[in-house]
C-alpha cells in the first residue's frame, strides 16, 4: 500500500527527454522564449486585462511571416485573435491550437516584478508564465515556423488566442461560440491542462487532460450579534462561522468512479506493488462496499482524492472591516469541484442538511456549473493516437492515458461545441508546489522547451503525418545561465512548477 499512497510523490520531477542541439529546434526554442518574455511584459491581468495589446503583439509577429489574421473585439480592451494555415484536404477536420491572453490578478508577495519577465537560474518568472502565456508563446512560435516551411498540412491548423478565460470566458470562447463559431469550427483542439508525470523508479505517464471537474462557488454565512468589540458575546458571528466550517470540513462525500478515472486507475495499476494492485482491483471490480472501502484508502492521497470525490476548499473569508466592532455576519466562499455526473443541487442540499435552523447558518450558490456537462474524451480518436505516438518517440515506454483535471476552464466549452479536445501541458507534479495564480509564477526554460517539443510532435504527426524536425530523446538546447531581465538576482526555487490546478 505504501507505493500506492505515495504514487503522486513518486510521479514527477519530470525532465522530459529532449532532442540534440539542432539548428531547427534551437531556433524554434529561442522564438518561443522570446514570445513568452514579450507577452509577460504586457499586463493582461484581471480586472482590466489589456488583451488588445497582447493581440497586437501577436498580429505584428504574424505579419512578419505573411499570415492573415482576424481580430474579434467584444468590448473595449478585450480581444480574441484568429489565424489559419490552410490544409490540402477539406474532408479532414481542422486542428485548433488555443490559449487565453488574460491572467488572474497578481497575488500579494511577489519578489519579482509580475508584469516584467525575469529570466534567472534557468527559470522565466512573470504573471502568466504557466497560465497561459507559455501556451500562447509555444503556439505562436510553432505556427509561424510552420508557415515558413511552405509545406501544406493535410488539415487546417488554427491558432486562437482568446479573451476572458479567467473570468468565465464571456468575452472569449463563450462569446465566440455564439457569434463567430462559423469562422473557427474545428474538429479537434489542443489546449492547456494535463502534463507529463515522471515516475523516477519506473514508467512515465503522459496525462492527456480529457475531462475536467465542474466548478461551483457556495457562500456560507453565519449570523450572530453585532456589537462593539469591547462587549464580547457568545454568538459572535466569526465563532459561529468557524464552527460551521469545521462541520463542513468533516463532511466526507462518497467516492464515485467516473469512466475517465476508471481508465486512469486501470492504466497505472501495473506500476503498483502487490498491495497497490490489490487495492485498485477492489476499486475497479470489487463489490460496491469493497470498491468504496478501496476508494477511501486511495483518497488519502490528495491527487487521487480529486479523481474520486467531490471536493471543497474554503477560500475568501469576510466579516467586520472595523477592529472596533464585531459584525453580525461572517461568511466564507467555498470553492467546490464536482465530478462529472455529480448533481450540483444534490450536493448543495447535502451541505445544507448539515445545519439546523437554530444554528443561524445559511448557504447560497454563487456560481453553479452549467449542465449537462460534456462527455469526456475516451482516447479512441485520431488526436489521442498522435499524442500517444509522440509520447513513444520522446519517452519510450511511457503510458499515455486520458485523465481528468481537478481544475476547469475552456476545454469543457469546446467539448460542448463538439470539439475533440485534449489538454497537454508542461511537466506536472500533482503534489509539488504550484505557482500558477501565486506569487513568483514561473516556468523553467527546460520545461518550456519540453512543452514546445511535445506539442510540435503532436502537430507534426496529426496535421502533416511526418516529423518536420527530428524527435529524439537526447539533450535539450542549453538555457542561458543566470540571465536577468528587469529584476535583481534571486535564489533558485527548490521545486519545479506543476500543472495548473486552479480555476476560473
Amino acid at each position: 500500500m505504501k507505493q500506492l499512497l505515495a504514487f503522486a510523490l513518486l510521479l514527477l520531477l519530470l525532465a522530459l527527454p529532449a532532442p540534440a542541439k539542432e539548428a531547427g529546434w534551437d531556433a524554434l526554442n529561442a522564438e518561443a522564449k522570446r514570445h513568452l518574455i514579450n507577452l509577460l511584459n504586457i499586463d493582461t491581468s484581471l480586472p482590466e486585462p489589456d488583451e488588445l495589446s497582447a493581440a497586437r503583439y501577436i498580429y505584428k509577429e504574424l505579419n512578419k511571416h505573411g499570415i492573415d489574421w482576424d481580430i474579434f473585439i467584444p468590448e473595449q480592451g478585450r480581444a480574441n485573435l484568429l489565424a489559419r494555415i490552410k490544409g490540402s484536404d477539406p474532408e479532414q477536420k481542422p486542428l485548433l491550437l488555443i490559449s487565453h491572453l488574460d491572467t488572474a490578478p497578481a497575488a500579494e508577495g511577489w519578489s519579482y516584478p509580475p508584469f516584467k519577465a525575469t529570466v534567472e537560474n534557468g527559470n522565466i518568472y512573470g504573471l502568466g508564465a504557466t497560465d497561459a502565456k507559455n501556451y500562447t508563446a509555444v503556439y505562436l512560435a510553432l505556427f509561424t515556423w510552420l508557415k515558413d516551411q511552405n509545406i501544406t498540412p493535410k488539415r487546417d491548423i488554427i491558432f486562437l488566442a482568446t479573451s476572458g478565460e479567467e473570468s468565465g470566458s464571456e468575452t472569449g470562447l463563450l462569446w465566440l461560440g455564439g457569434a463567430h463559431w462559423d469562422k473557427i469550427n474545428p474538429g479537434y483542439a489542443l489546449n492547456e491542462g494535463g502534463g507529463i508525470i515522471k515516475n523516477k523508479d519506473g514508467v512515465d505517464i503522459v496525462f492527456a487532460e480529457a475531462s475536467t471537474k465542474m466548478y461551483m462557488d457556495i457562500k456560507v454565512t453565519a449570523y450572530g450579534t453585532g456589537v462593539h468589540s469591547s462587549m464580547p458575546v457568545n454568538d459572535n458571528a466569526v465563532y459561529l462561522l468557524s464552527q460551521a466550517l469545521a462541520k463542513i470540513a468533516g463532511y466526507n462525500p462518497p467516492a464515485k468512479l467516473t469512466p475517465t478515472a476508471r481508465t486512469f486507475f486501470k492504466a497505472i495499476a501495473p506500476l503498483q506493488d502487490e498491495d497497490g494492485q490489490t487495492t485498485i482491483r477492489f476499486l475497479l471490480t470489487g463489490t460496491p462496499q469493497n470498491s468504496q472501502s478501496a476508494a477511501e484508502i486511495m483518497a488519502l492521497d490528495p491527487f487521487f482524492r480529486t479523481q474520486l470525490k467531490d471536493t471543497i476548499n474554503p477560500t475568501v473569508l469576510s466579516a467586520s472591516k472595523d477592529t472596533g466592532s464585531a459584525s453580525g455576519e461572517a461568511s466564507a466562499i467555498l470553492n467546490v469541484r464536482l465530478l462529472p455526473g455529480s448533481d450540483p443541487d444534490d450536493f448543495f442540499d447535502d451541505l445544507k442538511s448539515l445545519f439546523t435552523e437554530e444554528e443561524n447558518v445559511s448557504l447560497e450558490i454563487l456560481e453553479r456549473p452549467q449542465t449537462p456537462f460534456p462527455q469526456p474524451m475516451d482516447g479512441t480518436d485520431e488526436l489521442f493516437a498522435s499524442i500517444s505516438k509522440t509520447a513513444q518517440k520522446l519517452i519510450p515506454g511511457a503510458i499515455t492515458v486520458p485523465g481528468m483535471s481537478p481544475a476547469s476552464g475552456d476545454n469543457e466549452f469546446l467539448r460542448k461545441l463538439g470539439v475533440i479536445t485534449y489538454g497537454l501541458g508542461p511537466d506536472m507534479d500533482p503534489l509539488a508546489e504550484n505557482t500558477t495564480h501565486s506569487p513568483d509564477e514561473f516556468i523553467s526554460e527546460k520545461d518550456l522547451f519540453n512543452q514546445l517539443q511535445f506539442l510540435s510532435g503532436v502537430v507534426f504527426d496529426f496535421a502533416y503525418g511526418k516529423d518536420l524536425l527530428p524527435l529524439s530523446p537526447e539533450t535539450a538546447p542549453q538555457a542561458a545561465a543566470d540571465t536577468k531581465t528587469g529584476s535583481t538576482a534571486k535564489a533558485e526555487p527548490a521545486k519545479n512548477p506543476s500543472a495548473k490546478a486552479a480555476k476560473k
